[in-house]
């Protein structure tokens, strides 16, 4: 008999797979496609159709059982929507200490003053794509990788200020993509120019 963790493990890993598995297709855009919902709010969270009809945009196919464990699991208090956050943390964890470091260094490296919040403007002329995933891979362009970094913080965020959160969120998922701790460290450090 499966215990309901074991059950869990199967489904996220099924969620994984099929998001990893696509070049297209990455946590980050399943994220974007959840913030682009009307029902996503400040709190981070998106009602349960949208949920899923995110999944199934982003070419995450579960079984009806799978859908109704998943949905239960993430409604803990029942009101009918789901928490992105914890999905994410699901799906991703979070990147270890070693990683956290790195990330928390770039976000300094444009938060002087510690105000908590950067503004993507300040990233123009120093942002360096040429190790990036995607550009390495050929799917995009340097340009255009910098113009989906762009869009990806200004799109859940009409302030144009980007918070540590957000900063750590986004690099959590593309932490999730890079396998080993070095490659991960040296890609942030060359993206952002650190020392």
């Amino acid at each position: 008999m499966i215990t309901p963790q074991e059950q869990l493990d199967i489904i996220i890993k099924k969620i994984k797979k099929s998001l990893l598995g696509k070049q297209q297709t990455t946590i980050r855009t399943l994220g974007k496609t959840f913030r682009g919902f009307e029902s996503f709010d400040k709190n981070n969270r998106i009602d349960k159709d949208e949920f899923l009809i995110g999944l199934k945009q982003n070419g995450v196919v579960l079984t009806k059982f799978q859908t109704d464990f998943l949905l239960n699991y993430l409604d803990r208090n029942r009101d009918g929507s789901i928490d992105v956050a914890e999905f994410f943390y699901l799906i991703r964890g979070t990147p270890n200490e070693n990683r956290l470091e790195v990330i928390v260094q770039a976000f300094k490296k444009f938060d002087k003053d510690n105000l908590g919040y950067i503004v993507a403007d300040d990233f123009k002329g120093i942002f360096n794509a040429k190790n990036h995933p995607k550009v390495t891979r050929g799917e995009l362009t340097e340009d255009q990788a910098y113009i989906e970094l762009l869009q990806y913080f200004k799109e859940g965020n009409k302030s144009g200020r980007i918070t540590l959160d957000e900063w750590k969120e986004y690099y959590a998922a593309v932490s999730a993509d890079i396998e080993l701790d070095d490659n991960f460290i040296i890609l942030i450090k060359e993206t952002w120019r650190l020392k």
